[in-house]
Order: structure tokens, then C-alpha cells, then sequence
């Protein structure tokens, strides 16, 4: 098990306990190792017992539960108490914004045991029947129920690849000779997943490689096999003969639309039985559209016409923005973060740590800001020519200024503006805060603009014609923010930001290490809004980085 998985285990036990009004130190207790746990940057895994007792909140027993998930998956006590509670129950504890206390009194209180009842309940107008209830907070559960059915059984981009990761290495382990690859959403790197498909060209019968121990075959369908895995998510695996890989590789990619625009483009023209891909368009005597370009609507006739674009590369990206460190709520030091960019070769890193308003993320008072400055210029001193950029990720308040004074905000090199809190706007109260935030002088890039957070929580409604119009007279880049939680700025927004010259800048939000490594899923989303290198602010060397970022102050 990872960090992630372990660290999610004692969250779910304190939520459960405390649904079963449990006691309250041996709540926080676990509720703490969640809060430790998933800050770790080194695997629990590689860690003896001493070890593990050395970590910030965990105990002998907390150590002892880690041990035994590390051995058997499984967490006993935690196991108990999901026995204990209705499976649906177990479910409203994962709706985001439904905590604990309410989900016992809908429970016990009010007979519900399903979501879906709750969302009935919430029609019907019968929560504000009962304490902690009134009409408005009804209204918000039932708006964050129907998010919660929508997104259900659906996978983020980085959960879906790790699946696939998984089934594909062990198809080519069970076929050897094989061609394997993902299709479908997962192969045209959408940002959430809805289904992971994966095709396979093997010639002869592969329904007895399902033996139940990894892969347990549920339903055959045609040449469609619905597989469960260990961890209960659903694969959908289509087999071919090798001979005809490409033709059926084209069309289980999809989308459909494409395809079928594909072949309406192409009448008459016969496009099975191609071993590759690349086959199909030579046939049509097109260019190949890579996967990530298909969800576009005028991607076939940008191909058509020749004008298909050159479309930004993991490689291309010259500098990380948007990284926190220990100065805020990061798990690394400056140190650390610098040090990490520099070894995976970038030439540059835009420190961005929390500002004052973000109180709960440890956020920069100004006298915390100066002393941080002083750390970055004796660092980069040391680390030269790698360049060092001071920057702070600055909270947008609800009235849409930043939360520093002037004299503060002209000493950083760059400003992320991002809207932290209050994130329940209508559409005109979320662009005027956003918009008094852009035309900030001080402002270089709108961070994550709709505070989206992907099967979580949806974004706050922005008049996006107002919001770019205003990027581009005032010269501010808008973050493709790569943490694959977010992917905010959404990829079909991309075009209509390059139309207007705004650059998009691929920051990975970083609060560790590893989080730099984000970048891709960023680079992945970028691609699919069709971005290029010279459309990208971090694909800039330094000094170009620098020259780019300068506009004229009022």
C-alpha cells in the first residue's frame, strides 16, 4: 500500500468512529495520523517499527494498525466498524462537505441509509425538520448530493492510469507477444475517467487468463470482457487479432463523435484490418490527430486543412511554478524543492508559498516574508545558474484585492492570485472578485480560476468571455493548474485563451517532492486544448521568463 492509501485508512476510522460517537481522543488520534501520514514523502512501506514510531502522531498502536496494513491490506479495527455501519452510510461519509455528526443524525434521526434516499429526502423538504437543518443548508447538500451520483464509480486521471498501468503489464506478462495499450477517455488523457478500457491484440482465446486471483471476469460480451479487479474497479478489456490492432485502437479511442465525423469525412473508404493506427489517417491522407486533440470539435478540420498544432511537450517545460514549501503548508523544505527541480532538470523554480489570509496553510505575514527572501537569495547563490524565483501564491479576497499592501507585493518577482475561501458565489459575484484581481497590477497569473476540485467539488460559475477579455489587456497568464485534482483552467477553454494571446502557464501546485511530478497530468490536459510551446509562459528560458512576466504598472 502507498502513503495515500495508508494515510486515507485512519481518516476513514475516524470518520467512523465518529459516526459511532466514539471517544474523542482516540478520534483526533487517528485523525492526526491522516493529517501526518499523508504529508510523508518517503514510502511508509521503507520504514521499520522505530521508524514508524518516529513519525509525528503515530503511537504504538497507530504504528502496530500501520504494520498490519503494510501486511495484509487491511486495517481490523477499521474493518469492525464498516461492518458495524450500512454500506450506504459508509458512502455519505464520502460526500464532500458531509461530515460525521450530520451524516449520524440522517441515519439515526431520520431511518436514511443510502445517498440516494438522502437526495429523495432533500426533495421532499424534510431535513429541515431536524436540528443542524435549514432550508439553505438542505439545499446545499442536495446540490452536493447530485454532484456526488454524477461523479460516482469515476476515476481522476492519475487513479485511472495507475489501473491501467497495473491490467496492461499484466496482460503482457500473461501474452507474451501481445499488443496492449489503453483506449478510450483514459488513451485521450480526459481529466476524469468514467471507464478504464484497455485493448488487447492477441490471436488466440484470452478468457482463461481471468482466474479470479487479479482479474475476475464478471461478463463477455462479443470480443468485451468486463474484469473486476483486487479493488473492485471496473476494466473493460477488448481483444482483436493483432492483424486489425489499429483499426479497432481508432475506433475504441473515440470519442465517438470523432470517429464518426472521421468516417463521414471519408465515405466509401474501408479502414479495417490495419495492424497500426497511423494506418487509418494515411488511408484518409490525413495527418495523424494524436488522442488527446479527438474531443475537440474542430480538431478533424484543423487536420484537414494542415493546421494541426505542434502541441506542447513534458520536455518543453523549462521552469516549476507554483511551489510550496515548509514556510507554509509544503512537506519540504526551500532547500529540498530547489534542489528537486534542479535534479530533474529544470533551469528554474517560482517559490509561492501561502499569503497571511490563509491562516489554516501557515500563510506569510510580512516579516515571514522578508526572512524567507533572505533564504532564497543565499540559496541562489549556491545554486547558480539555476535561478530562483520569489513568489507568493496571494489569496483573492471576497472583494477581489490581494492580501498584501503595495509595498510588500512590488518586492516578489511574480504574484499567483487564487480564491481560497467563501468559494459559494454566483456567476456575477465570482467574476467581479476575479476580475478586481486581474486588473491587480501586481497580478502575473490567475491561479487555479474556478476552485474546482474533480469528483470533489465543482468550480465556482465564471463569465469566462469578461474573465480572458480582461487577461489579455492586462497581460496576466492563466494557470493550468496540474495537481490532477484540479486541471483548472478545463482544457476546452484553452483555445479561446490562445485566440486572445494569453499564455498558459503549467504550474503543479507542489506541496512535496513528488508533487512536482504533477506537470505531466498539467502537460496531458494542456495538450488536449491544443497549447504550444510558444503559447506556455514556463516553457520560457529565465531571462525570456522574466522579460515576459514585466507589464506596465499604473
Amino acid at each position: 500500500m502507498n502513503n495515500k492509501a495508508i494515510a486515507k485508512a485512519f481518516d476513514d476510522l475516524a470518520n467512523l468512529m465518529e459516526l459511532h460517537e466514539e471517544d474523542d481522543f482516540r478520534i483526533r488520534t487517528y485523525r492526526n495520523a491522516y493529517l501526518n501520514l499523508r504529508k510523508l514523502d518517503r514510502p511508509i512501506s521503507e520504514r521499520n517499527e522505530a521508524e514508524l514510531k518516529s513519525i509525528k502522531g503515530v503511537g504504538t498502536a497507530t504504528a502496530s494498525k500501520i504494520k498490519e496494513l503494510l501486511q495484509t491490506g487491511k486495517m481490523e479495527t477499521l474493518e469492525r466498524y464498516r461492518a458495524e455501519t450500512p454500506p450506504g452510510v459508509v458512502e455519505m461519509l464520502e460526500v464532500n462537505g458531509f461530515g460525521p455528526k450530520k451524516v449520524r443524525v440522517v441515519w439515526k434521526d431520520m431511518g436514511v441509509e443510502t445517498v440516494g434516499e438522502l437526495w429523495y429526502a432533500c426533495n421532499e423538504n424534510r431535513l429541515v425538520e431536524f436540528k443542524g437543518f435549514g432550508l439553505k443548508t438542505q439545499e446545499d447538500l442536495k446540490h452536493k448530493l447530485e454532484y456526488f451520483l454524477k461523479s460516482r464509480d469515476k476515476l481522476l486521471l492519475d487513479a485511472a492510469e495507475e489501473e491501467a498501468d497495473f491490467v496492461c503489464a499484466w496482460l503482457t506478462g500473461k501474452f507474451r507477444g501481445a499488443f496492449v495499450s489503453p483506449v478510450g477517455e483514459l488513451r485521450r488523457r480526459c481529466p476524469i475517467v468514467s471507464q478504464v478500457e484497455i485493448l488487447v491484440g492477441f490471436n488466440p482465446e484470452i478468457t482463461s487468463a481471468f482466474d479470479g486471483e487479479m482479474l475476475t471476469l464478471e461478463k463477455e460480451e462479443g470480443n468485451t470482457y468486463w474484469v473486476r479487479l483486487e479493488n473492485q474497479t471496473l476494466v473493460l478489456i477488448h481483444k482483436c487479432i493483432q492483424e486489425e490492432f489499429g483499426s479497432k485502437m481508432f475506433q475504441y479511442t473515440g470519442p465517438q463523435a470523432f470517429v464518426e465525423a472521421f468516417a463521414k469525412a471519408n465515405p466509401g473508404t474501408v479502414f479495417k484490418g490495419l495492424r497500426m493506427e497511423e494506418d487509418v489517417f494515411d488511408r484518409a491522407n490525413l495527418p495523424y490527430v494524436v488522442p488527446e486533440l479527438r474531443d475537440l470539435d474542430h480538431s478533424l478540420g484543423l487536420a484537414q486543412k494542415g493546421e494541426l498544432p505542434v502541441l506542447v511537450t513534458e520536455n518543453d517545460i523549462k521552469g516549476v511554478l507554483h511551489v510550496h514549501t515548509t514556510w507554509s503548508d509544503g512537506i519540504n523544505t526551500l532547500r529540498e524543492m530547489c534542489e528537486q527541480a534542479s535534479e530533474m532538470g529544470y533551469a528554474y523554480i517560482g517559490i509561492t508559498d501561502h499569503s497571511q489570509s490563509a491562516f489554516y496553510a501557515n500563510g506569510l505575514k510580512p516579516d515571514r516574508i522578508l526572512a524567507q527572501m533572505q533564504e532564497i537569495e543565499a540559496l541562489q547563490e549556491e545554486m547558480a545558474p539555476f535561478r530562483i524565483f520569489k513568489g507568493i501564491e496571494s489569496d483573492i479576497l471576497y472583494d477581489g484585492s490581494l492580501d498584501y499592501e503595495e509595498d510588500v507585493l512590488k518586492k516578489f518577482d511574480f504574484v499567483i492570485a487564487s480564491v481560497h475561501s467563501i468559494l459559494k458565489m454566483t456567476k456575477e459575484k465570482a467574476t467581479e472578485r476575479v476580475l478586481a484581481a486581474i486588473e491587480n497590477p501586481y497580478t502575473t497569473i490567475l491561479g487555479h480560476p474556478t476552485g474546482r476540485l474533480l469528483l470533489s467539488r465543482e468550480g465556482y460559475p465564471l463569465d469566462w468571455e469578461v474573465i480572458m477579455d480582461a487577461c489579455a489587456r492586462h497581460q496576466v497568464s492563466i494557470e493550468l493548474n496540474a495537481n490532477p485534482h484540479r486541471l483548472d483552467i478545463d482544457y476546452t477553454l484553452i483555445p479561446a485563451a490562445l485566440e486572445r494571446g494569453i499564455r498558459i502557464s503549467i504550474n503543479p501546485d507542489a506541496h512535496s517532492r513528488e508533487g512536482i511530478r504533477d506537470i505531466r497530468y498539467g502537460v496531458m490536459a494542456a495538450r488536449k486544448g491544443g497549447l504550444t510551446a510558444a503559447n506556455c509562459l514556463n516553457t520560457l528560458e529565465p531571462a525570456a521568463w522574466l522579460e515576459a512576466i514585466k507589464k506596465p504598472l499604473s
